[in-house]
């Protein structure tokens, strides 16, 4: 084995599919997940004892320090998201800040070999000029993007105060199977699928002119387990695909690939954010990874994927 990791949000939708691809790259795997999101999407790994779980949450220290125990590898997945953050902004900042300084400081305190910390493209806001690169301009709007920021902010300085390396990485809008039907950006794919399938056109926010840039999970899976295994530290990295796609192309895009003859439907909306497309030079040339996924191979592996599971959905 090459040692062991702990994922914390690991029954999550992201953090689960990292969790398999981690087994299969042979690590052991500890999941720290209180599933206050989600059910747990690893159910199936603890029953055949692939990967060892802990139910617990990251604002109870005492319960971080003993997921910590013997720990190789850190990757930080669990959060509050934007959603409910904008609700309950003291929640964000219990979860997102607090909870990630336990993690961090747990982690160096246990000498871990490297800590890979999830943020977010949200930290961007609006854009100010496009593709958007590791040193735009952050335009912080909400508890949620505001207490990430932070919170990666308070692992260069307590990582700059030991010998832990440490990798942050900024996910634009991250979509693939069993995605999280919470999310404020991506959720908008699953609901157009189960509505059209439904026989029902799908309602867009505004003109449908908003873009986003979709990454597929499988390309967030790869980036973390290629910035664990190399000597980098002390970096900030976009994870995007590099490519922008309106919100009106996508409900288009499954409108034909369901064979249907709906039409979108727009509902007058302020959007939060208008466009959004990312600079993934660095992750290519200095990290070394280059997304593979297209939009569409993305798309039709959810389609096929809802269908088949639409409960999950």
């Amino acid at each position: 084995m090459r040692g062991l990791a702990l994922v914390t949000g690991g029954a999550g939708f992201i953090g689960s599919h990292l969790v398999k691809q981690l087994i299969k790259e042979g690590y052991n795997v500890r999941v720290f997940d209180n599933l206050s999101r989600t059910k747990n999407n690893i159910e199936e790994l603890k029953e055949m004892k692939k990967v060892e779980f802990i139910q617990g949450d990251i604002r109870d220290k005492e319960a971080v320090a003993k997921s910590m125990k013997d720990v190789d590898y850190v990757f930080h997945e669990a959060a509050i998201c934007l959603n409910k953050a904008k609700k309950f902004p003291e929640e964000a900042i219990d979860v997102n800040l607090k909870g990630s300084f336990n993690i961090f400081t747990a982690a160096i305190k246990n000498k871990v070999k490297k800590i890979i910390y999830a943020s977010t493209s949200s930290v961007y806001g609006q854009p100010n000029y496009l593709p958007i690169d590791e040193k735009h301009p952050k335009n912080c709007k909400t508890p949620y993007e505001s207490t990430k920021l932070c919170a990666e902010h308070m692992l260069k300085f307590l990582a700059g105060q030991s010998e832990t390396r440490y990798i942050i990485l900024r996910y634009f809008n991250v979509y693939g199977k069993r995605q999280s039907t919470d999310a404020y950006y991506t959720s908008v794919i699953n609901i157009f699928i189960k509505k059209i399938l439904a026989g029902e056109s799908p309602k867009i926010h505004g003109k449908g002119t908003q873009s986003m840039d979709f990454t597929h999970v499988s390309d967030v899976v790869s980036a973390n387990i290629v910035a664990l295994k190399r000597e980098i530290s002390g970096e900030v990295f976009n994870v995007c695909k590099g490519e922008e796609n309106t919100i009106k192309s996508i409900a288009e895009f499954i409108i034909s690939k369901l064979n249907s003859e709906l039409k979108p439907e727009f509902i007058e909306r302020d959007v939060f954010v208008t466009r959004r497309k990312g600079d993934n030079t660095k992750l290519k040339e200095t990290l070394g990874y280059t997304p593979k996924i297209t939009l569409q191979e993305g798309l039709a592996e959810l389609i096929e994927d809802v269908k088949a599971n639409p409960d999950l959905y």
